[in-house]
């Protein structure tokens, strides 16, 4: 009897981890897709910002081809990101065009520009060509720091416990099959989390899953996780 009620409390501890940590992940992505896709927003969205008790950092990017502009970028809550753009042509960082708009934004405020924390956007704020590559670099670029670091320790451990974890815990029995799949695809992370119980029925083997279907488990993920971030993304502005 009490070996039953050992391994019925362990297996309620693994499933809690493994919800944990997925639910972690979802939210590091979902961080991810809010920054790198932020709310389209007016003067006048900036300005209540400016105007509230705790006005935000104003990030600002100089010379953007597209519109050339200034493209101003804040955030409103840790996970919430908008931008405004405005049209400054030939500008430079530092220039008298781009003084001009920091200027009009703090006059509209009621403050002096000096007042108002305008900055340059950080060197590692944007996904660099090695993301591209290894998609699991994604926590890296996170602006959240504590988030950052938590959706990498969770990766790590998940990295960890695929190799260690005696096989007849894991339904994919190759030790290397998913750190490669979660390093290579990005969603491995999320698949393993969901597909892996961590723990054996009954005192025996988990049921075997072949390399196949892992993989194509992670493709159905990687489907499901574009499909959602898509939707979230239109969400987001929706409701902006």
């Amino acid at each position: 009897m009490s070996v039953d009620i050992a391994g019925t409390r362990w297996r309620v501890v693994v499933k809690s981890a493994r919800l944990a940590a997925l639910t972690l992940l979802v939210v590091s992505y979902a961080a991810f897709l809010c920054q790198e896709f932020p709310i389209p927003s007016s003067q006048g969205d900036l300005l209540r910002a400016l105007k509230s008790d705790k006005p935000p950092a104003v990030e600002v990017s100089y010379d953007i081809p597209e519109y050339e502009g200034v493209s101003l970028f804040w955030a409103t809550s840790p996970l919430t990101y908008r931008e405004l753009r405005m049209y400054a042509p030939d500008s430079l960082p530092g220039g008298p065009e781009v003084n001009a708009v920091e200027k009009e934004i703090a006059a509209k405020a009621g403050v002096r520009a000096e007042d108002i924390s305008f900055r340059s956007p950080p060197t590692d704020a944007e996904p660099g060509f090695l993301t591209f590559f290894i998609p699991a670099t994604y926590p890296l670029y996170l602006r959240f720091v504590a988030l950052r670091w938590v959706a990498f320790c969770v990766g790590a451990a998940v990295l960890l416990t695929t190799c260690a974890a005696p096989r007849r815990f894991m339904r994919v029995k190759s030790r290397g099959l998913w750190p490669a799949i979660c390093l290579i695809t990005g969603v491995g992370f999320f698949t393993c989390l969901w597909l892996e119980r961590g723990v054996a029925p009954g005192g025996g083997e988990a049921p075997p899953l072949s390399a196949r279907c892992a993989w194509a488990a992670s493709l159905a993920t990687a489907a499901v996780m574009v499909l959602a971030g898509w939707g979230l993304v239109h969400v987001m502005r929706w409701m902006g």
